[in-house]
């Protein structure tokens, strides 16, 4: 075999599995067909959180009276945040090569194709990048030649390989659902949004997910005129209620329009101008637009001739594996958005941790109980464990408390006071089932509830931990001891 593991697609969770398997002492070769990072990196986690933040703090200079500053004629300069955007991107996808190539990894680029459960062939009309070096030639990780590597077209390279076990880790593209005139001018998708070369006056969006959500808060406060559309009944499915009617509330302050319970009947052009046809209840409404985003979603990369010729089983939803990432086919394991079970980044990286454990001969099966799920809109949200909806569902009998940001001294000093810390306990022994934040940091404090969580911790364990003050997590303390009726910088909104 040229190599112990080899893996296909280097977005996080494939490059995260590439340098594990290396320090456990394997020869790993990652093959990429585009660049370094995948989705996340180039276009998604990391592309929107850069213009978010330029979003935001367009936002916090209009505010800047609040804090005894004066500012005036502040503005905004697409090309350059798009600029900034775009040098965030090359220096985490420089870090990334920099890594691959500390773990010694090979790094080829091009697009592999299954011959059998131990063979590829990587097709590239480019030279291979390794970590290391440039070749036309396959590098082992010790820089040798490998001997089964072949070139059977000069013009159109063709390189095989082989290995003892693969990880397909192809990941997802923008789902399009059968719109009538979405394949007309102006109709995107967010890989498009990205690269757009200014701030539409008038943008709809079709799909109030995350990815609908956080580009409503990149575009509206750049003066964008914006209104999602969502068949479901409520934005942000399927969030906890709470944190679905507070993000609701703060859309409406900032002037973005959300139609929940409404159906997209068709596109239309109309003298250079878009125009959605919705439904809602009965009634239709027009809708004009500069831009339409579609954000329904993501599919996984599926090659269903290759799967099965390898026996390998899927569905709709992605690659079939078991708790170890592995797939019907013996040695072939999948992780990430490809297998549909948790499309989040941090998800691939730990199923890619699970999948080379597993390879390196060390037992570990994936745990989804406990992944924290991230909005980054303006305010943030953030979810580990089971909502209140999902609890009743069950059955289950359970105490919920919530403490609103308006009483906790750092989110006052911070003038960002709107939102709460949701906790939900089972009745009888008081493990934390659930927490969800809508707030300042909400992202960096849902830690402590999937620690909580993951863990099987107790509202106890968490009151008689010592927050520091003044924190936002103070906030989370405060929320536990509401589950026995004892707040003490607010009054108990226990149930």
């Amino acid at each position: 075999m040229d190599f112990d593991l080899a893996i296909i697609g280097a977005g996080t969770g494939g490059y995260v599995a590439a340098i594990k398997a290396a320090q456990n002492g394997k020869k790993v070769v990652l093959i990429e067909k585009d660049k370094l990072g995948g989705v996340c990196l180039n276009r998604g986690c990391i592309p929107t959180k850069t213009l978010l933040k330029s979003s935001e703090e367009f936002v916090n200079l209009s505010r800047a009276a609040e804090f005894g500053l004066n500012v005036t004629g502040a503005s905004f300069d697409w090309a350059r945040i798009q600029q900034r955007k775009q040098a965030v991107i090359e220096q985490m996808r420089g870090g990334i090569k920099q890594l691959l190539k500390g773990n010694k990894v090979t790094v080829l680029t091009g697009t592999a194709s299954l011959q059998d459960a131990h063979t590829l062939e990587i097709k590239t009309t480019d030279q291979f990048n390794t970590a290391d070096s440039t070749t036309s030639q396959v590098p082992t990780a010790n820089n040798a030649t490998s001997q089964a590597a072949t070139v059977k077209d000069a013009a159109n390279p063709v390189t095989t390989l082989t290995y003892a076990n693969l990880i397909l880790s192809t990941g997802s593209s923008p789902a399009r659902p059968p719109i009538p005139g979405s394949d007309l001018p102006g109709v995107i998708t967010s890989d498009e949004l990205l690269e757009l070369d200014h701030v539409p006056a008038r943008m709809v969006i079709v799909g109030a997910g995350v990815i609908g959500l956080e580009f409503a808060c990149v575009f509206a406060p750049l003066g964008c005129k914006v209104t999602l559309v969502e068949m479901l009944p409520s934005i942000l499915p399927p969030g906890d209620v709470d944190l679905q009617r507070r993000l609701g509330l703060a859309l409406r302050k900032q002037g973005i329009t959300a139609k929940t319970k409404t159906a997209v009947q068709g596109i239309t052009s109309q003298n250079g101008q878009l125009e959605v046809k919705i439904s809602a209840g009965g009634k239709e409404e027009i809708l004009p637009a500069e831009t339409v985003l579609i954000a329904t979603g993501r599919r996984p990369n599926l090659n269903p001739a290759e799967l099965d010729k390898l026996g390998i089983a899927y569905t709709k939803k992605g690659i079939t594996v078991n708790g170890r990432m592995q797939t019907s086919c013996p040695g072939i394991y999948a992780i990430g958005d490809v297998t549909g079970l948790s499309m989040l980044a941090h998800s691939a990286a730990h199923q890619g941790l699970v999948a080379v454990a597993n390879i390196c001969g060390q037992p570990e099966e994936m745990d989804y109980h406990a992944i924290p799920s991230c909005v980054f809109t303006h305010p943030e949200t953030a979810s580990v464990g089971l909502t209140e909806q999902e609890c009743k569902e069950r059955g289950l009998e359970v105490a919920i408390s919530k403490f609103n940001f308006a009483a906790n001294g750092k989110a006052v000093t911070l003038g960002e006071t709107d939102g709460l810390v949701k906790l939900i306990a089972a009745q009888d022994t008081h493990k934390i089932l659930g927490c969800h934040i809508i707030g300042p940091h909400a992202s960096d404090l849902i830690m402590e509830g999937a620690l909580a969580v993951q863990q099987g911790l107790t509202a106890e364990a968490l009151t008689g931990t010592i927050h520091p003050h003044p924190t936002l997590s103070e906030a989370i303390g405060e929320a536990a001891l509401g589950l026995f009726g004892n707040m003490l910088h607010q009054l108990n909104l226990r149930r």
